[in-house]
């Protein structure tokens, strides 16, 4: 199989997390992508999205969203389910669908105009309603985290990626103010000391090419 990935997204670290849980990582040609909005980046032109991450079966097949590559890579894995089948399930996916929405907030409606546009173009009344959505949202999250504390499953993982995200582009994203920061980063930073799929997969800025 062969993953297009980058070392920052959240998205990616997500579905890299799942292989990593599994043991997968020796199963998975690692393809990393510096320059996403680049036409000439091969994941530009086998992928007709141009999103990452996406996997490549080793039949040619492909996978594009992260979802479905981390769904896909639990169902061939060892390791028990990180998708639960019980009734707790949807505790879970709710969890999930939360740190989800905070990203998609994030990474879709605030970052790209902080990064390559000029601040006299911002949408600021935009970025306010962003910023308070993800403000509401956060404190629930902190206070359904409760109910799992350190449990490792498909949304307590996607929490992790989403907290360490926000924080690792704290510039850009404003994380320092969000209220349930703090215990945030804290539960975050013990699941990263319990869970070698997610200590080994914390964001870093890529190399320089």
């Amino acid at each position: 199989m062969k993953l297009w990935y980058s070392t920052t997204s959240p998205f990616v670290r997500k579905a890299r997390a799942v292989a990593h849980y599994h043991n997968l990582q020796d199963q998975i040609e690692l393809k990393l992508v510096t320059r996403a909005f680049s036409a000439e980046e091969a994941h530009n032109q086998d992928n007709p999205l141009g999103r990452i991450p996406a996997l490549q079966l080793d039949n040619g097949d492909w996978l594009y969203n992260s979802s479905v590559i981390a769904e896909y890579l639990d169902s061939i894995g060892t390791e028990p389910t990180l998708f639960p089948k019980d009734k707790s399930r949807w505790k879970v996916m709710s969890l999930y669908s939360l740190a989800e929405g905070v990203l998609e907030n994030t990474t879709t409606g605030l970052l790209p105009e902080k990064m390559f546009r000029p601040e006299s173009e911002w949408w600021l009344s935009r970025h306010q309603q962003i910023l308070k959505r993800n403000e509401r949202t956060l404190k629930v999250i902190a206070n359904e985290l409760k109910q799992f504390g350190t449990e490792l499953n498909i949304a307590t993982l996607y929490t992790v990626c989403m907290v360490d995200f926000l924080l690792f582009r704290a510039t850009l994203t404003g994380a320092e103010n969000y209220s349930a920061i703090t215990e945030l980063k804290a539960w975050a930073e013990k699941m990263n000391d319990l869970y070698p799929c997610l200590k080994d997969t914390v964001p870093v800025m890529p190399p320089q090419r």
